[in-house]
């Protein structure tokens, strides 16, 4: 997450066990476990990491997803203008949250006790998102994190990340 921040990203996280809302990181998933990971055993670290470079170069050029159109994920990134760019080596995880900012993305679903879970946090909502999924946005710099239901925003927590 913190990593994600400091580039520019922001981080969206789906509801627990929902794999659905995430179908082609899942379907991957899959692939990767079923005619990857399970067909071969690895002696070290860089033997996996070399049959792995190979593994998703060969699957971004062959496999098509149903979810792209039939297009392979190398046709689709081409067909978009996006071109991946690995990050750089020296590349170091932020200690913390001194100095990111940005926003960090929770879908929920509010079950009956009306309670929104974050992280190890837990905020009381009002009934009316009960069995309702809600967006909570962690802002960083404000440590505030907003809940939102059907885009407007319902109710604001201080969430302190020092």
């Amino acid at each position: 997450m913190r990593l994600c921040l400091a580039h520019g990203v922001t981080p969206v996280f789906i509801p627990f066990a929902e794999p659905w809302r995430n179908g082609i990181v899942e379907h991957y998933n899959d692939t990767f476990d079923k005619s990857f990971f399970r067909t071969e055993r690895f002696t070290d670290p860089d033997r996996l990491a070399a049959r792995y470079a190979e593994f998703t170069t060969f699957h971004n050029a062959r496999h098509r997803y149903s979810a792209l159109g039939g297009l392979t994920p190398d046709q689709a990134q081409a067909r978009a203008g996006f071109t991946p760019t690995p990050p750089d080596p020296d590349v170091t995880l932020p200690h913390g949250f001194d100095g990111l900012t940005g926003t960090v993305e929770y879908v929920r679903l509010i079950r009956s006790d009306a309670k929104l879970r974050v992280l190890d946090h837990h905020f009381d909502l009002p009934d009316e998102v009960v069995y309702s999924y809600v967006v909570a946005v962690l802002d960083i710099a404000a440590e505030a994190l907003t809940v939102h239901y059907h885009g407007v925003a319902v109710t604001t927590f201080p969430f302190p990340l020092r």
